[in-house]
């Protein structure tokens, strides 16, 4: 424990502790000899004809008592301005009274004191102020505050950012909105909310805390979107899952495999042999086919669950991202060249839309155009069945968009114009081997959402107003 020594008296106290002792004694000495006159006139009035004396005598007094009730009005008319400007904070008054003598400067001295300590504390108070707004504004936490008359703001712009400017009446999942789920939500408590809108829903987990402030309690709360924590342990469950059973898989297709082609080939010896024997009956040699014919479809059986199992395993094999910077309109003008032939070819139009022109990304090249070319085949395929089915009802066209949201997160777009993804399908494409397609594999798009995730990003697909499908990766 430090123990301090007692603080020595402030410029202010002691300039107001010699005024004090100024004034009294200048006034105690103008009332003095406003007395002395006093008796002197009473004197000459008794004792003397000296009537011209009296007379000035007289007007010594009045003059005496014209110097108190000034001295006194003075000091109230100035010490009321002081109170005034310090009751308005308005500290750019100044008081110099060197005309007015030595205790009016002592004065003027004192109340500059006071405003000196009086501003350099609310100065203090200022940047703990600033600082304050400022640890607020950028703490990596978003926040909003409760009122007791159920008001509910956000504080800082990272809740702005999550949240929106004006987007608090927001709805859950399970009914209701986000700004009345924050105004029930009891100190000490929190909650795991699911936002719907946007372009992904938000999973937010809420803690309250009780403040009492001079003008009324208040309920601080904080928000955390742990979306991307819960797509990267489904992710991981996945990963471990399609490991392990593609290890288990290989460890026992590996040796069937292996030996059906040796089957196949002791049968192909077989079957030359036995039509080198003379007298054979033929029934022989039919048999001998029926095996030959079954052991290749064996082995080509096998040899496909090699290569289906060998394309499971890149979802658990995929690399780390080498980051570089990418200009947007390069990384679509690279997917335009590739996939132009074919989009030509089913007669699919293309659009390019990158604002501003500019626009840059740190990313992995190879892994985005990875996920871009795949969102576009898929788009492909989608309008061209929806053409062959003879439902379309426009021009079939493809859109790469890229811009920043109002939060300024870049976000890029494959957006195309056919039928949608039913509403009962949206919750399983991103999940591992699922698929509507013939010969879909189910891993394109949970693999898409595995790189965004290793980019710090997320990936969504949500329908467009008049119909159609947009994915938006968001970094």
């Amino acid at each position: 424990m430090s123990w301090a020594s007692p603080a020595p008296p402030s410029t202010a106290g002691w300039r107001s502790m010699v005024f004090k002792s100024s004034f009294s004694t200048a006034l105690t000495l103008r009332v003095t000899l406003l007395c002395l006159s006093c008796v002197a006139l009473g004197l000459l009035l008794q004792a003397t004809d000296y009537h011209a004396t009296e007379a000035l005598v007289l007007f010594l007094i009045a003059f005496q008592i014209g110097g108190v009730v000034r001295v006194v009005n003075t000091t109230n008319r100035e010490l009321a301005r002081f109170l005034n400007a310090l009751s308005h904070s308005d500290f750019t008054q100044s008081f110099s009274y060197r005309a007015m003598g030595p205790s009016f400067q002592e004065l003027g001295q004192a109340f500059a004191g006071v405003f000196d300590r009086f501003r350099d504390a609310r100065a203090d108070a200022e940047r703990k102020a600033d600082y304050l707004n400022v640890l607020v504004e950028h703490v990596p936490v978003a926040l909003a505050e409760v009122h007791p008359d159920g008001r509910v703001n956000l504080l800082n712009n990272v809740a702005r950012r999550l949240i929106g400017h004006d987007d608090l009446n927001r709805r859950l999942v399970d009914g209701g909105t986000l700004d009345s789920a924050l105004r029930v939500l009891e100190p000490g408590k929190s909650a795991l909310l699911k936002v719907a809108g946007g372009i992904t829903p938000l999973h937010l987990t809420v803690r309250a805390t009780q403040l009492t402030l001079a003008e009324g309690p208040r309920l601080l709360i904080s928000l955390q979107n742990i979306g991307g924590e819960l797509e990267a342990t489904e992710v991981k469950a996945w990963s471990d899952l399609v490991r392990v059973l593609t290890h288990e898989m290989m460890n026992s297709l590996t040796p069937v495999s292996s030996l059906a082609g040796t089957a196949q080939s002791l049968l192909a010896d077989l079957r030359t042999q036995l039509e080198t024997i003379p007298g054979l009956p033929p029934a022989v040699l039919l048999d001998a086919a029926d095996a030959g014919e079954a052991m290749d479809t064996v082995t080509r059986r096998a040899g496909g669950l090699l290569r289906f199992v060998e394309r499971y395993r890149r979802f658990t094999q995929m690399p780390r991202p080498k980051v570089e910077r990418l200009k947007v309109r390069e990384l679509f003008g690279r997917v335009e060249r590739l996939m132009g032939p074919a989009m030509a070819e089913h007669g699919v139009a293309l659009e390019v839309v990158v604002l501003p022109p500019s626009l840059e990304i740190s990313a992995d090249p190879d892994l985005i155009d990875q996920v871009l070319i795949n969102l576009v085949k898929n788009a492909v395929e989608a309008l061209d069945e929806w053409k062959a089915g003879g439902t379309a009802t426009r021009a079939p066209a493809i859109t790469l968009a890229a811009h920043l949201d109002v939060t300024g997160q870049l976000n890029l777009l494959v957006r195309d114009n056919g039928p949608g993804i039913p509403p009962e399908v949206a919750d399983k494409i991103f999940v591992p081997f699922y698929t509507t397609k013939r010969e879909g594999s189910g891993i394109g798009l949970p693999l898409a959402r595995q790189i965004m995730l290793a980019h710090g990003g997320t990936i969504a697909a949500s329908p467009v107003e008049g119909g159609g499908t947009v994915f938006t990766l968001r970094f």
